[in-house]
């Protein structure tokens, strides 16, 4: 049953084969749908396709296969009409046409763009493009036939052998590939140039070992050689040297793929398409309808790879058996040794069961998946690194890895998606460090290899503030004042003091970063003394709480106590005593507090004196008592000086006789 399904499918493959077959002997082009970009252009993609056929058709200026034929053939090999490169490509070769014309159209206000693309899919190149813009139904009306006739000629001239030379190449100098197969006793080459020159002529050259010598066989204008002086079972190896005008001939290091002339061989199978990943390439291939039909038991497909000019290299061998009997195409893959954002180029061949080898088919080139580029977005920030690469297409996402000058490499984050395009590390950096990073991409099943290395630094810790002063004189503190600093990434200041420069401690914490004073107080139960001198100094921290240098320290004294008074004596007189002392020369004194005791006995306050006063006396007196006084000065902070303290003077107070 499942031969018989299998055998049943390939048979509709072999019909659809056939029929594009004969049409790309009639009809040399194919028109897709045009694509709407866009909902307001919806309906004119079909006017301007109509009015396009309609002119063609009315002209007959172009072979043209009809629209129901390339559905029936597109469909039945699970192909679809679209407009990127590579699907047109794909089923341009499936309907065996040799040009699709296909495009987009977008309304923009009142015009209609429309965007046409003609490629050649025998060469894989795009022939040229037109942007063409119709402001309404009658303008396209008008204009469609004129390029209904500019379509026309460009084909003419492709038939006309004008070829590849008269239009603009698309490609940098240099052999894209040279190829080589039988086409029945001669063996006929094909190339493809990367150039942007023109009136290119070429000399072809053939040897019977890949290291020469080779003799010169030809000279042609175009980009294909029939070589009919092949004799039977002999290898050969061909070279081209390339001519643009007056230039000297430059000759290609590619060497053709060697061919075994003259023998009955397999025919090679019709690679569909090719696609890239990371460090792996996908390849799908349909088997060729000649060799069911020229009694070739295809039993294994080769695969070769080509990197540059290098030599072909058989890098597998896969089983003419599909793993599905539905599906007529094969799938291989290669993961062998792949490097990043590299261009391979592949070819299958067919081996039967007599062991005979067929042709490589026609070459197709794949890139795999570039790693990426990463760039430094930005960098000095406090504690986090910006950075940003170019997206990468058909991957998964990307790792990002990062190391110190001490550390090892580390993976520190997986960002999902190729569309994301950068990244902010905030994870675990320190202060003022110097990190290197690099990018990888991933696929479900690889990793690409490192991007290029970046440098970025993290913020330095933040600069002690500026212009630190202290104010002197004050009472029981002392307040410090400097210049905040402008940078939003500070979270404030750290103050110290000490008795000396050399025994600092921390006494407050300012988390504001503009401010630019504090009034030292001391602690609640331990007041700065007075007369002291102390020593400060100031250092930022960031929002981090991670502190900065310390500033240069600065001193100050607080307010010392009044100086206590001097020259105080006291005196007897006849009934009272007299104290004097000299005047306080400190001109913020309030008051002088006049203290008495008795007998040496405990202080008593006598009077508040004004501070311009000098002299007491002193009534209040009793008999046969010593009495002894002192004056304690207060300034108008209320500062009091340490007590002055007279001699002791008796009395002059007679204490009275009893009467007898």
């Amino acid at each position: 049953m499942k031969k018989f399904c299998f055998l049943a499918a390939l048979t509709v493959f072999l019909l659809c084969m056939i029929f594009s077959y004969v049409y790309a002997q009639k009809n040399p082009l194919a028109i897709f749908n045009l694509k709407a970009a866009n909902i307001e252009a919806m309906g004119y993609n079909g006017e301007i396709l109509h009015a396009l056929i309609s002119s063609i058709e009315s002209d007959k200026n172009i072979d043209l296969m009809p629209r129901r034929e390339i559905e029936e053939v597109l469909f039945k090999t699970g192909l679809v009409q679209d407009n990127t490169h590579e699907a047109v490509l794909t089923a341009g070769k499936a309907l065996g046409i040799n040009f699709v014309l296909f495009g987009e159209v977008t309304k923009r206000g009142s015009e209609i763009l429309t965007q046409f693309s003609l490629m050649d899919i025998q060469n894989k190149c795009i022939v040229k493009n037109w942007d063409l813009v119709f402001r309404d139904r009658d303008s396209i009306l008008k204009k469609i036939p004129e390029f209904s006739r500019e379509l026309g000629d460009i084909l003419s001239n492709y038939k006309s052998g004008a070829g590849d030379a008269s239009m603009e190449s698309k490609t940098s100098t240099g052999v894209e590939y040279l190829y080589a197969k039988i086409e029945g006793d001669a063996v006929r080459l094909s190339w493809k140039l990367r150039t942007h020159k023109t009136l290119l002529s070429y000399h072809v050259y053939r040897a019977e070992s890949k290291d020469g010598p080779y003799q010169f066989l030809g000279k042609t204008a175009d980009s294909y050689f029939q070589d009919s002086t092949v004799k039977k079972g002999l290898t050969y190896f061909y070279q081209i040297g390339i001519i643009a005008g007056t230039d000297p001939e430059v000759k290609s290091s590619y060497t053709a793929l060697f061919i075994t002339a003259g023998e009955k061989r397999p025919h090679p199978p019709l690679v569909m398409s090719g696609r890239g990943y990371v460090k792996r390439v996908e390849i799908k291939f349909v088997p060729s309808l000649k060799n069911e039909q020229n009694k070739f038991n295809i039993t294994k497909y080769k695969i070769y790879r080509q990197e540059g000019p290098g030599d072909w290299q058989n890098i597998g061998v896969t089983d003419s058996k599909n793993t599905s009997q539905f599906d007529i195409d094969f799938t291989v893959f290669d993961e062998s040794d792949l490097k990043d954002g590299t261009t391979y180029t592949y070819a299958l061949s067919s081996l039967d069961d007599k062991n005979s080898e067929s042709p490589m088919s026609d070459p197709v080139p794949v890139e795999t998946i570039r790693n990426p580029v990463l760039f430094l977005d930005k960098d000095n920030l406090l504690r986090k690194v910006i950075l940003s690469w170019k997206s990468v297409d058909t991957v998964a996402g990307y790792y990002l890895y990062r190391k110190t000058e001490n550390t090892g490499w580390k993976k520190i984050a997986g960002i999902s998606g190729a569309s994301k395009t950068n990244i902010t590390d905030d994870k675990e950096l320190s202060d003022g460090q110097q990190y290197l990073y690099y990018l990888t991409a991933y696929d479900d099943k690889k990793e690409t290899g490192p991007s290029n290395e970046v440098k970025a630094k993290t913020k330095d810790l933040p600069a002690f503030p500026s212009n630190l002063q202290a104010q002197v004189g004050l009472v029981k503190s002392v307040r410090i004042s400097w210049t905040p600093l402008e940078d939003q990434d500070v979270g404030g200041y750290n103050i110290y003091r000490g008795t000396d420069d050399s025994n600092m401690k921390i006494i407050a914490t300012v988390r504001e970063n503009k401010t630019s004073s504090y009034l030292d107080k001391g602690e609640a139960f331990t007041p700065l003394e007075d007369g002291r001198n102390y020593f400060y100094t100031v250092a930022s921290f960031n929002l981090f709480d991670a502190e900065g240098k310390l500033t240069t320290y600065v001193q100050a004294s607080t307010k010392p106590r009044p100086e206590a008074v001097i020259g105080l004596s006291a005196s007897a007189g006849t009934d009272h005593i007299s104290i004097s002392w000299k005047k306080n020369p400190e001109t913020d004194i309030k008051l002088n507090y006049l203290y008495r005791n008795e007998n040496g006995g405990s202080w008593s306050k006598v009077q508040e004196l004004n501070p311009g006063q000098t002299n007491y006396e002193d009534f209040a007196l009793k008999p046969e008592i010593n009495y002894g006084y002192r004056i304690i000065a207060e300034d108008i902070d209320g500062l009091k000086s340490d007590p002055a303290e007279s001699n002791a003077v008796t009395s002059p107070i007679i204490k009275p006789q009893k009467a007898k």
